[in-house]
Order: C-alpha cells, then structure tokens, then sequence
C-alpha cells in the first residue's frame, strides 16, 4: 500500500469511526492498517474494542492474535487461536500459525499436531513440511526432518533454504557427500537468484530467508486453506478459470477442454505438427512424469523444466526461444513465457501469502483476495507486455486475449480485463472459459445481471462450477 492510500485509508477510517463510535468494522479495519504500519499498540488497541463490540467474530480474533504475536505476547496469540479454532476446528491457516506459536514457546509436541493436520488438509503444502521438519530438527529426529525437507524439495526444486536445512540434516546422518552436494545447490541456487533478482518483478522469491513468520488472512475469512486451494472447502469453485498454456502430452489430441467446440486455426496446426512431441493447448500445466529427457528444442525445454517446478531453467529456456523465434511461432513462445511469468509470481506468492483471486464471500460480496502485510510487491506487467507482444504478431488468437484478460484481473484492472474477455470471445463464440471468467468479473464490478447471463452461457458450453457458482449468487436475478 503506498503512503498516500494509507494516509487516506486512515482518515476514512476515522471518519467513520467518529461517525458511529460502537461500529466494530470500523476499528477493526483501523487496526488492520495501525498494524501494517508497525503501530501494534494502537492496533491491539483497535482489535480489542473492536471485539468488546462484537465478541462472536472469529476474524477479529485471528487478526488480534497476529498482533499479540508481534508484541512477543504468545500465550495471548495463543488464547485468540484457541478461540477461533473452536468456531472453525479445521481452519488449516489458523492452525498452521498456532503450530508456529507452540514452536516459539517449545512446545513441539503440539506444534506437530497442529502441522499434521494442516497437512491432512493439503498434503503439497511446502512451508508446512518446511516447518515441520524444523520442528523435527528442534526435537532430534533427523529422519523424519529429512523426509519432510525431501518433500519440501519435491515441491519446489527451487527452494535454497529447503537445501540447505538438508544439507545440515544429512551431516547429523553422517551423510557427509550428501551434505556437501545439497550445500553446493543451495549456493547455486542462491546465485540463480541473485541473478534472475535484477532482471524484473517476475524474479523467483529470496528463498534464502526463514519461512517461520505467521501468515496473515485477506477479509474473507471463511477459507480453510492457504496455499493454492484457497476455497477447497467451500461448496462452490469461484476461482478465475486458469491461464491457457502450451504443455507436453501424452499425445497429440488437441481438443480443449470445457469447450463443446474444438477452435480450430490454421498457425496452431502447423505449430503442433512441427513440434518434436505431443503438444496441447490447455489450462493445465503438463504432469511431472512427462518431463522429458531427450534433447529437444529450447520451447519444449522449457515446458519440461516448468512442469518440474524448476522455474529459474524453464524461463532460461523460454527466453532463448523467443529469441529464436519469428512469427507466429515467436507469439505462440511469448505466449508460453507470459503464462510462465505469471505462474512464478502466483507460486511465490503463494507461499509469502500475496495471493490475488477474484472471489466473493457467503454475503454475496464480492471482492479480490489480498495479503494484508504486503512486504514485496508484486505485478504482471512483464507477462503483460509479452502477451501484447505476442497479440500484435497474431492478432486473431483468442488465447491471447484470454491470458491477457487474466492478468489485467490478477493487477486490478477490471475495465481492461473484460475487453480482452470480449475480443476472444468475439474470436470465439464457445470459448466457455471466457463467458465464466467475464461473468465473475462483470460480478464483482457490480453489474451481477449480465455476470450471471455470462456464467448460465458458460455453464451450457461446458464448465460445470458455473451452475454452482449461479445457485449461489444469481438466484435472484434468474
């Protein structure tokens, strides 16, 4: 948040306040924002009236205990937990900071338990099996810290701190060769880093640094995960539809999915026919097990190192394509590194708890998802100016438009999103990803009549969440 919007926020806020002094909203946002600028005092301050106000909201709580945790207050952190787990037992965010308190205070016994059942939740969450396995290292048990540091690694292959935990975990094993080589990765990675850090906003995250701090939770509370299944519990997937992606396949059927007609053009045929293995076009990255291992061409190079989450090797790769590439096929690359971009920013921010989706809360209300302590900054203007690139070499892919319409979301920028949504919906008339998409967007935006007309096409044409997502919001208006 820049001063300027704090400055206003704040005077907003007192405004408010000063109009209607037993409004618990109020001093609870206030306190959001007194804590963000390091003002914990004043924010406990807000918190607690804010709860004296209205003692039965759980979000109120969880942000308390944030604070109290700041101050180095933890039984008090601890106490505002409790009770928000006792309204919500499988809120996994809240469990996984009350694992980090009970590590603070040495209780590991309890911190485990806490982490097991975040992970029974979301078993890919890395910065569970990252502090798990600290707790593990506090508690001597080597083998079972270095199980979770593998698993940690398995999920991201970039991850230097998680290599060089191990590396000291192998030397307590007596795994003095293992211990050297993962000591040597951490440090390469760390240059990678370093390397990549000046290029632009799109540089994979310092993972250098102690993921131990609490993770903080955006203004709809009612998620019960934290890492990329942000409303795996809810009745209803209201989440964009992803970003479409050249990927590796098991073979070449180019049929895409969600659409009940396949979009035929004549530059993808002949891209995918010149392409040395199964190639689609599809919302899903390519599972692990297709990696290849042959030489191929840097393109598919790099679709092979991203669907192994070695990010640092598949933007190399894709850089040099795009440079290697003319025409169509140079659009079709800029495509690819855009989507890659993104997709470095979203998994980053997925573990700094920056993530960004357009979702709406069980009022109805719809609003975009943001990390409340926002340490780094992140936007997509660099996967932007490649898709604009790549628009302007082939000008009547709807692909282009869609991806495009995606990120303008992801930054904020709603109007322009929804012209993106139109061209490719213009381009193609069944893309069903498209009417979904645009109908949340026209949803948030206020105008839920034609959003939901949107989401009913969407639902015709394929994609089965829409209905769902229509039962719950649009009731009314059908």
């Amino acid at each position: 948040m820049y001063l300027k919007d704090t400055v206003q926020a704040l005077a907003d806020y007192n405004k408010a306040i000063k109009l209607d002094r037993f409004e618990p909203e109020a001093y609870m946002r206030r306190g959001r924002l007194y804590a963000e600028k390091g003002e914990f005092d004043n924010a406990l301050a807000d918190m607690s009236r804010s709860i004296e106000l209205d003692p039965k909201n759980s979000y109120t709580y969880f942000n308390r205990a944030l604070i109290y945790y700041e101050l180095k207050r933890f039984n008090e952190a601890m106490e505002d937990f409790n009770k928000v787990l006792k309204e919500e037992p499988g809120n996994s965010l809240t469990l996984y900071n009350r694992a980090l308190v009970y590590t603070q205070v040495g209780q590991f016994e309890d911190a485990l338990g806490d982490l097991d059942r975040v992970l029974d939740i979301n078993p890919d969450n890395v910065l569970a099996h990252f502090n798990r396995a600290a707790v593990f290292v506090e508690m001597g048990r080597w083998r079972d810290a270095l199980e979770d540091y593998d698993t940690a690694i398995r999920l991201y292959p970039d991850f230097a701190k998680a290599y060089m935990n191990r590396s000291f975990v192998k030397l307590k094993l007596g795994d003095k060769r293992g211990s050297k080589k993962d000591y040597d990765t951490a440090r390469a990675k760390v240059k990678e880093y370093s390397a990549r850090q000046a290029e632009g906003p799109e540089s994979l995250a310092d993972t250098t640094r102690k993921y131990s701090a609490l993770l903080s939770l955006d203004a709809d509370f009612a998620k019960k995960d934290f890492n990329d299944e942000l409303l795996q519990h809810r009745d209803v997937d209201i989440r964009l539809r992803p970003l479409y992606r050249f990927a590796l396949a098991k073979e070449a059927d180019h049929t895409l999915c969600a659409l009940s007609s396949q979009y035929e053009h004549p530059a993808l045929a002949r891209f995918f026919a010149s392409q040395p293995v199964p190639v689609v076009l599809d919302t899903r990255d390519a599972p692990a097990e297709l990696a290849s291992m042959e030489t191929h061409s840097d393109f598919i190079r790099s679709m092979s190192e991203c669907s192994l989450k070695h990010y640092n090797l598949a933007l190399s790769y894709i850089d040099k394509a795009v440079e290697g590439e003319k025409g169509y096929a140079k659009a079709f690359c800029l495509l690819n590194r855009a989507v890659l971009r993104a997709e470095v920013i979203d998994f980053i921010s997925s573990i700094e708890d920056n993530v960004q989706v357009l979702s709406m809360d069980e009022a109805g209300q719809t609003r975009a998802r943001v990390r409340d302590r926002v340490t780094r900054r992140y936007d997509y203007s660099e996967a932007i100016r490649d898709l604009q690139e790549a628009s302007g070499l082939l000008k009547n892919l709807p692909y282009i438009y869609f991806d495009l319409a995606n990120l303008y979301c992801l930054s904020g920028e709603h109007i322009k999103a929804i012209d993106q949504y139109d061209k490719a919906i213009s381009l193609y008339p069944y893309m069903a990803d498209a009417y979904f998409n645009r109908g949340l967007v026209l949803i948030y935006l206020k105008d839920k009549e034609k959003g939901c007309i949107d989401l009913s096409r969407s639902g015709e044409l394929g994609v089965a969440d829409a209905y769902g997502v229509i039962k719950k919001f649009c009731e009314e208006e059908r």
